[in-house]
């Protein structure tokens, strides 16, 4: 039973072992570091997607509410 060698042609995706490829990006930072940095862009994303909502669409429900009250105006 002799099979045929796999030969390794790029040692900077596979290297010597299962984890020689070398990292970049959020990657190569430390491990805390990395973390606060996506954290930070995901609140910021949300942030400017919600203030992105209410300018292009405002609020749905208060509107209702507001129209109810117009409708409806308490005693």
């Amino acid at each position: 039973m002799t099979g045929e060698r796999i030969v390794n042609y790029n040692k900077y995706l596979y290297g010597p072992g299962p984890l020689a490829r070398r990292p970049s990006g959020l990657g190569a930072r430390p491990p805390l570091q990395g973390l606060v940095i996506c954290a930070a862009q995901g609140i910021a994303v949300g942030l400017v997607c919600g203030f992105g909502y209410n300018v292009l669409f405002g609020n749905p429900t208060i509107k209702k509410i507001e129209e109810y009250y117009k409708e409806n105006p308490t005693r």
